[in-house]
């Protein structure tokens, strides 16, 4: 029943990808866009391919802050950053594949979690993705007192934030109670709780306690968290930057970077593939209040998922590693 609901999600969000990806492919003049992409500075897309890696350093730097908060000096070792940062990558490759822009994190909840146990790996990479939309949110509001032409994006950004915040909920309540139903079952017919319900049970209290133990982290500690989260969020408005300066564009700095948090919101919704097809959309919607031609602002958005994707396919090679060391590990174990 389960793999079914899983096969009817994965059809549902291709679908969307898809739906969207006709409607653009109809409404855009794909020759103006190959011409847009030829004229680009290869100096600008260097540049841009570095600010991603950047960007996800920052990104990285703050899960090992997470991560080390639950940890003990020997486990740490095992979790090193370098091994995190493979980790991270390898969620990124998977995120090509998976629903939302938000996929691949169940990738890395599942590598960490050999090595910390799996409460602690979801816990870190559940409190990474917050701590981010947190961000999104403070830059929004941040920018809304100060510059006038920002508070238009305001009230969408609360918006759709939310609503994922309320689907999270319902999320959770749903599981609730399907959770209770299965216990009662079982005790109807077996006096007795099923061991898997049981072990998924005491893994959620485990990862709730964890999450709440980041509260007894000092101001310090936090202030890292924030300010890794919010480098994370400008940076994307970094990357998006550069790729406007190689066609010869100059998008204010303060515009740009709430429609980039405002599309960074709307992907994170698991309503389509690696976001594909919704972020296109959202980057022709948004910029053409701004006065960017459909045409132009597609490729920018095209620009920048090639070069995640580029970036990710270092995360391939960290997964094939990883694979080979379980198979000698087992082969190990059997001989």
């Amino acid at each position: 029943m389960a793999s079914i609901l899983k096969n009817k999600d994965l059809i549902i969000r291709v679908l969307g990808s898809t739906c969207l990806i006709y409607w653009i492919l109809r409404k855009i003049e794909w020759s103006k866009v190959i011409e847009v992409a030829k004229e680009g500075s290869f100096i600008y897309f260097i540049a841009a391919f570095i600010a991603i890696q950047i960007t996800v350093v920052s990104s990285i730097l703050k899960w090992k802050l997470l991560v080390d908060s639950s940890l003990n000096e020997e486990i740490k070792r095992g979790a090193s950053l370098s091994k995190l940062g493979r980790f991270y990558y390898i969620g990124l490759f998977f995120n090509n594949f998976l629903p939302g822009s938000v996929g691949g994190d169940v990738v890395r909840v599942y590598y960490l979690g050999r090595i910390t146990g799996v409460p602690i790996a979801t816990a870190s990479v559940a409190f990474e993705r917050i701590t981010s939309g947190a961000a999104l949110v403070v830059i929004a509001v941040f920018s809304s007192l100060f510059v006038e032409e920002a508070r238009p994006f305001l009230l969408p950004i609360l918006f759709v934030f939310g609503m994922l915040l309320l689907l999270f909920y319902l999320i959770s309540i749903v599981v609730k109670r399907r959770k209770k139903c299965k216990v009662d079952k079982k005790k109807i017919t077996d006096s007795g709780i099923n061991r898997w319900v049981l072990k998924i049970k005491n893994t959620l209290v485990k990862t709730s306690q964890i999450a709440l133990n980041y509260r007894k982290e000092d101001y310090k500690w936090w202030l890292k968290i924030t300010i890794l989260s919010i480098l994370f969020q400008v940076g994307l408005a970094w990357i998006n930057d550069l790729l406007f300066l190689s066609i010869g564009i100059n998008i204010p700095w303060i515009q740009l970077l709430m429609i980039i948090t405002l599309i960074s919101v709307i992907t994170m919704l698991p309503i389509s593939v690696n976001g594909l097809g919704v972020r296109e959309g959202c980057y022709v919607l948004f910029f053409k209040g701004l006065g960017v031609p459909a045409e132009i602002a597609l490729t920018i958005s095209l620009l920048f998922f090639i070069f995640v994707s580029i970036s990710s396919l270092a995360g391939g090679l960290f997964w094939i590693a990883e694979r080979g060391k379980q198979s000698e590990t087992s082969w190990k174990s059997v001989h």
